[in-house]
């Protein structure tokens, strides 16, 4: 695809997106830049607090608040987090979290997310009342979250009706909701939006003083350093985002960490985060320059709807660079990306008699089977036939034919085409 939203490299190399605007920080004018899909400026909010010269590799948006990750200085081993909101046209600096060398710990990174979860008022709810009542996490542990300081869960309510919104603290939970600390300031009705955030996660390219990656797990409220996942799937990684997905059957809706390594985006179930981190599922990416070998990185990564946007240099499949970065599409929606043939046997007499059986196994791009395709098979090098069209794939994706050998020896090749649609 055409360069869209053009971003400055190393000035603007981040960005996340809210009704299909893109969000981004630009150090250099201490804004928050609004773009089009086209690269065309549609609004800007000062910073109230300038960021520096620092470059912000990335930037999340949990529904409310936009979280920013900055390297304070390359090869230094400290980052910064803040928390943003906008207010009267100006992102105003709510919070500011300072991960620095402390004798035990090295910071650096470039990608992290922001844990957070979107639902909505059960039943209207009055000013001065104390109970919620919410559609979606009623009955979850998420609700009983408690921070480090000892505080309960933060809701951020609304905006309802009449633009108003307010935060309130959970102090216990009720069939079907939650308890605030103090009575609601406003009127709410069924439907209107109840917003909240627990954790941070940091993929770190130290495990502790080792430049060996680890997951970093931090109390987004407080700051305060909670647990890490050691590992080398967590170094270098360039983008992550936090989304509820149902991309895999077998597991129905899960708000799930998400990140891209090399050509994959995995999924991380961290609601099951306990000694070890519960993966449930990958997601081939298309990220391959023409060459067909060499992977092209991606910066930073957005969700929104079923529409995947990946920051980058290039182009999928291109062999030249973006003067700016832009995006690449990659879609949530399940699709056929393989189709994979064995032959059993594989070695036939060239006597126009002999068989063999053909398997085309069709899997999306999740490696998850795709069931009631029909599948066509043809020879396009070599002699021999096979019956050309087989009935839809069976439950783990598969279409089978026969393959009769001619009488000239050679290799064969057979291909199986599916339709998408």
């Amino acid at each position: 695809m055409a360069e869209n939203i053009k971003l400055i490299a190393g000035q603007q190399q981040n960005f996340t997106v809210n009704q299909g605007y893109f969000y981004l920080f630009d150090y250099a004018q201490d804004n928050i830049i609004v773009k089009t899909d086209d690269g065309n400026t549609a609004f800007s909010y000062p910073l109230d607090t300038l960021i520096g010269t620092s470059q912000v590799v990335s930037t999340e948006f949990d529904g409310v608040y936009f979280w920013s990750l900055q390297n304070q200085v390359p090869g230094a081993n400290d980052i910064n987090i803040m928390r943003w909101k906008l207010d009267n046209f100006i992102a105003k600096l709510q919070s500011t979290f300072t991960y620095e060398n402390d004798g035990s710990h090295n910071y650096n990174s470039n990608a992290f997310s922001v844990e957070h979860y979107h639902d909505s008022f059960a039943a209207n709810a009055s000013a001065s009342g104390v109970n919620i009542l919410l559609t979606t996490y009623s009955g979850s542990s998420l609700l009983n979250f408690t921070t480090t300081s000892g505080d309960g869960l933060t809701l951020h309510l609304g905006p309802n009706t009449n633009g108003e919104e307010e935060d309130v603290t959970v102090t216990g939970t009720i069939a079907g909701g939650v308890t605030v600390s103090s009575g609601l300031q406003y009127d709410y009705q069924l439907g209107d939006d109840i917003n909240f955030y627990t954790n941070l996660w940091v993929f770190n390219n130290y495990d502790g003083l080792n430049a060996t990656g680890a997951l970093y797990k931090f109390d987004a409220y407080t700051g305060d350093y909670i647990t890490r996942y050691s590992s080398g799937a967590y170094n270098g990684v360039g983008a992550a985002t936090f989304f509820k997905v149902d991309c895999f059957t077998d597991y129905g809706n899960v708000d799930a960490l998400i990140y891209i390594k090399s050509t994959n985006m995995l999924f991380i179930n961290v609601g099951a985060a306990g000694a070890t981190l519960p993966y449930y599922g990958s997601m081939v990416l298309e990220n391959i320059s023409a060459d067909e070998s060499s992977v092209i990185a991606v910066v930073d990564i957005a969700i929104e709807g079923d529409n995947v946007y990946r920051l980058q240099k290039r182009e999928d499949g291109a062999s030249g660079d973006w003067t700016p970065y832009s995006y690449d599409l990659s879609s949530l929606n399940s699709f056929i990306s393989s189709i994979s043939l064995s032959a059993n046997p594989a070695l036939l007499a060239a006597n126009a008699i002999s068989t063999a059986n053909i398997d085309a196994y069709v899997k999306d791009q999740f490696l998850q089977p795709i069931v009631g395709k029909n599948v066509n098979f043809s020879v396009v090098a070599g002699d021999g036939s096979v019956l050309p069209l087989v009935d839809a794939a069976d439950g783990d994706g598969k279409a089978s034919t026969v393959y009769t050998s001619g009488t000239s020896a050679g290799e064969i090749q057979i291909r199986a085409t599916a339709a998408q649609s």
